[in-house]
């Protein structure tokens, strides 16, 4: 896998918050679904740095997480986060990977606003997509927040990932 594969792939959990069988990679790393050799889908060696030590992992997924599937994994997440309230390294998890799909999407989003036309009525629709997700990029939680604060950043993204589930992601991954 190139850097611009890795760049334009969903960014994968941390492995902190994967149960064991996601770090073995007999669970989907991105739904915890059980995996066959049949269903398993691998996602090649990634390197992880514990302690000054490095080491690979070899994470799978499931075809429908592969097909697009983890986005709904992660509005899930997103969308029940202040009523579950996760621990807070599962909520910083999952608004890491919200905020890198929403900048995989960005650009699909951007050239389709500039196709409509400047000041058209699809052009203003786009570009109010597009503000409003760097607004939701821009704004930090600060340092050490608690975990509702989390919880409603973690919300907030999910909502503007949802807004730019039409435009496809760059580099063509899960479409």
């Amino acid at each position: 896998m190139t850097l611009t594969d890795r760049l334009s792939a969903p960014l994968l959990p941390s492995v902190n918050v994967l149960s064991e069988a996601q770090v073995r990679g007999t669970g989907c790393v991105f739904c915890g679904v059980t995996l066959s050799t049949e269903t398993a889908v691998d996602l090649g060696p990634h390197k992880l740095t514990r302690l000054d030590e490095v080491a690979c992992w070899f994470p799978r997924a499931c075809r429908p997480c592969i097909g697009g599937g983890y986005v709904d994994v992660l509005l899930t997440t997103a969308f029940t986060a202040c009523r579950a309230l996760p621990p807070p390294k599962t909520l910083t998890d999952t608004c890491r990977r919200l905020r890198h799909e929403i900048r995989r999407r960005l650009p699909a989003a951007t050239v389709a606003a500039a196709e409509s036309g400047e000041g058209s009525m699809a052009w203003h629709a786009h570009q109010r997509t597009i503000d409003a997700s760097h607004d939701a990029l821009a704004d930090e939680a600060g340092e050490r927040p608690s975990p509702l604060v989390l919880a409603m950043r973690v919300s907030e993204l999910g909502r503007r990932l949802r807004d730019l589930l039409r435009y496809p992601p760059c580099g063509g991954f899960g479409t």
